[in-house]
């Protein structure tokens, strides 16, 4: 995982994993969504189990954390993958070269039935590895194609696309094979057309992937995969649509949200239902301006709910000494009522690593109150003293607003 620029960025000196900013740094390279890979695999690649990817997807939602088995390793495979399911996993990932399995072990069978029948991806170590200790036989792409053939109503990826040896073999069951499809990741994107002659014809079936964090730069590859292409069509299918249509992780759900434009319209629309109900002097329009949001975004983060691409509601978190804030909650009017707010406060409230929980809001949005108090929130005594030392308000807005306290570790 040295080749790449991005360990320091990503680990502590005590070489520990930093959730939120392993995130960060993919989404500064203009990454929309990914997969979460875990592995099994002590007696090569190591392990690195899901519950380290459940760190980062509490961050970063759009991360999507997925299972990883290994025979060798799980004596009850079955039991396993449903544990990791409960989890929050949402596809399957094999290492057969580093777990000394074959991918066509009936012992599979039963989770590969199940992940067809539930339309659960299953990606594949399709290639050679860099790990000392792997060995090759097992990713012979002739026990992918069992698989292929015994479940064809099964999605499966080809991670690497066979890499070293096997792109012939590879390309022949993307071609044949409608469920079957290509990750291009740890290659370099310069040479796929030699690997894959035919892939510009076949771009609908190919997927960009990232080997993150073992890559020169993600922002690097997809530029020159775009060079390569030179399409901005074919482009578009392999480094967003493909695997988005595919996996379906993104058509709807949470998401950290970076676009100010996007965030502004969510905030303009769910403020007007304030409108008549607080005081004329602490009501305008636009609610919040360009310009107050863009100083807001820079003291706290953003998380978004999204539906078919279109952003719903938003809300924030700050973070203030001892405290953690709520900020700038808001849901499309048409939207309210649905869930949206319920969802995103219990993925700001995982973040959460400080005593307190506060939340500010006017005393006369009697549904806002109702709704944190559904959370455990209780209206606090020393609002006005709260709301001094956490917020920047005018003394109007201190007199007709409350603050919801809520109290994480007693």
């Amino acid at each position: 995982m040295q080749t790449g620029p991005y360990i320091p960025m990503i680990y502590d000196a005590d070489e520990r994993q930093l959730p939120e900013q392993y995130g960060d740094v993919i989404k500064r390279e203009g990454v929309f969504g990914g997969i979460l890979i875990p592995e099994y695999s002590p007696l090569t690649a190591g392990v690195m189990p899901i519950e380290r990817a459940l760190e980062i997807n509490a961050f970063h939602p759009e991360l999507v954390p997925i299972a990883n088995l290994n025979l060798n390793f799980h004596d009850d495979p079955a039991s396993e993958f449903a544990r990791q399911l409960g989890l929050g996993a949402r596809a399957l990932k094999l290492h057969p070269i580093h777990g000394f399995f074959y991918a066509n072990d009936k012992r599979l069978y039963p989770i590969y039935d199940a992940c067809q029948e539930q339309g659960l991806p299953v990606l594949f170590h399709a290639g050679t590895s860099l790990f000392e200790g792997a060995k090759m036989r097992y990713s012979d792409p002739y026990t992918f194609d069992d698989v292929v053939n015994d479940f064809p109503g099964l999605k499966i990826v080809l991670c690497h696309g066979g890499r070293g040896f096997w792109y012939q073999i590879a390309e022949f069951l993307v071609k044949s094979f409608e469920n079957v499809y290509i990750d291009i990741s740890g290659l370099p994107p310069g040479n796929l057309l030699n690997y894959w002659p035919s892939m510009k014809k076949f771009t609908h079936k190919y997927l960009f992937g990232t080997d993150f964090p073992g890559v020169p730069g993600i922002r690097k590859n997809v530029d020159q995969l775009s060079r390569l292409i030179g399409s901005e069509e074919a482009l578009g299918r392999i480094a967003f649509s493909n695997a988005y249509d595919l996996y379906g992780f993104w058509n709807k759900g949470l998401f950290e949200i970076r676009d100010k434009d996007e965030i502004f319209q969510v905030i303009d629309d769910g403020s007007k239902r304030y409108r008549d109900v607080i005081p004329g002097d602490c009501y305008h329009e636009p609610y919040m301006s360009m310009g107050e949001l863009e100083k807001e975004m820079k003291r706290m983060s953003f998380y978004g709910y999204r539906r078919n691409l279109k952003l719903l509601g938003v809300m924030a978190r700050e973070k203030i000494n001892d405290v953690t804030l709520v900020r700038h909650a808001y849901v499309l009017r048409d939207e309210q009522g649905k869930g949206i707010g319920s969802k995103l406060f219990s993925l700001i409230e995982k973040q959460v690593d400080t005593d307190w929980v506060l939340v500010g809001t006017w005393k006369a949005a009697q549904w806002a109150i109702q709704f944190y108090q559904k959370f455990g929130f209780k209206l606090m005594e020393n609002k006005d003293e709260l709301l001094r030392k956490y917020w920047d308000i005018s003394d109007l807005q201190i007199e007709t607003s409350c603050v919801l306290g809520k109290r994480k570790n007693p």
